[in-house]
């Protein structure tokens, strides 16, 4: 089948990027053609471009129509919308709070998913769709890519912050003295750090213990490290047997990141590794977590709206044009601040620090 993903940016290795060249490729290696369109091309569109996958900025450069749209982030979907009148969709929320998964309705979405519990909150609570509307389909890791290490240390010797939004000005050098206080060596990987890093699997199974949420965290959890779920948003706590479950339903994410990041609570968080607790989350997340599991449900979904489409099924919540005008209100203040964090990361970096002091003095 032919198949159109949406998301704004395809730049770098955050979240839905990731997500997004992942699907890709193996979609294409199952024998479909698939093809991106976005707002802000960089290294990683090369990537995919270089892989054979068509990613574009210009509609009008798509070499297919597509069967199905597999779309996330609103404007990119409000966009190809417009240009696709008569294609079914099914329409993605990743994240909580972010103005570009504020979620919309349009006829031609067939089914509305979250990739977590919190997420169907922003359908349901927020935004009044019903909860039998929405499906769970969790994240995934790609074991092929990270893979459990054969060896798990007794105790931790050496931990990694596996986050694009932490450096030195935000949480790290908390995490840095918490470790330090334990003798255990730190590092730091992602964007904002300055320290991006394009293949994560080949240096995760190194570390015996991960700061991370989402993806990250399940990525980190796969190879066989301890993670404790901590981010911008604060700190949810060492994952364990008895709460994986109940973390995976969220995400890893913002929902559970309840306490404060001090060196106190992270020291404590640290206390709680455990090399037969590793043991046990990394099985739980290999087996409930497979990237290919995933992938197969998601062809389902798409067989089964391509069908309904035809057979004239359409959507259960329809759009209107003040709707629409109120998506592109709610955006336009993250879309400048995405391109000026893409095309000038210094100057981005430099507002976000005066809007802290202002928000601190305010």
């Amino acid at each position: 089948m032919n198949i159109l993903i949406t998301n704004i940016v395809v730049f770098e290795y955050t979240g839905t990027e990731t997500y997004v060249k992942e699907l890709a490729i193996e979609l294409t290696n199952r024998g479909h053609s698939v093809e991106i369109f976005t707002f802000f091309k960089g290294k990683l569109a090369q990537e995919l471009i270089e892989k054979g996958i068509n990613v574009t900025s210009d509609l009008r450069q798509l070499k297919l129509t597509p069967d199905i749209i597999h779309a996330h982030h609103n404007i990119a979907a409000l966009k190809v919308l417009s240009f696709f009148k008569f294609t079914p969709v099914v329409y993605f929320i990743h994240d909580r709070t972010s103005a570009f998964d504020y979620p919309f309705r349009h006829k031609n979405i067939l089914k509305y998913i979250a990739v977590d519990y919190n997420c169907k909150e922003r359908y349901c609570i927020e935004n009044g769709f019903k909860e039998k509307d929405i499906e769970v389909v969790y994240n995934w890791a790609n074991v092929d890519r990270f893979r459990l290490k054969q060896k798990i240390n007794s105790h931790p010797k050496k931990a990694l912050v596996f986050s694009n939004y932490l450096d030195e000005n935000n949480i790290y050098p908390e995490i840095k003295e918490a470790c330090v206080e334990l003798g255990i060596e730190i590092e730091i990987i992602g964007s904002l750090s300055g320290n991006p890093c394009t293949k994560p699997e080949q240096i995760l199974s190194k570390y015996d213990l991960v700061f991370a949420k989402a993806k990250a965290a399940i990525e980190a959890m796969a190879t066989g490290a301890a993670v404790i779920v901590c981010d911008y948003r604060g700190l949810g706590g060492m994952v364990t047997s008895s709460n994986v479950k109940h973390f995976r339903d969220f995400n890893f994410g913002m929902k559970l990141m309840s306490k404060e990041p001090t060196k106190n609570n992270l020291i404590e968080e640290i206390k709680k590794y455990d090399s037969s607790e590793i043991i046990k989350v990394s099985e739980y997340i290999i087996k409930e977590s497979d990237f290919l599991s995933v992938v197969s449900r998601l062809e389902v979904i798409y067989t089964e709206l391509i069908l309904e489409f035809k057979n004239e099924k359409r959507g259960n919540y329809n759009s209107t044009f003040f709707r629409n005008i109120f998506i592109y209100k709610v955006v336009l203040r993250s879309l400048i601040l995405t391109q000026i964090r893409l095309r000038c990361p210094k100057l981005f970096i430099f507002l976000r620090s005066v809007f802290k002091k202002f928000k601190r003095n305010f």
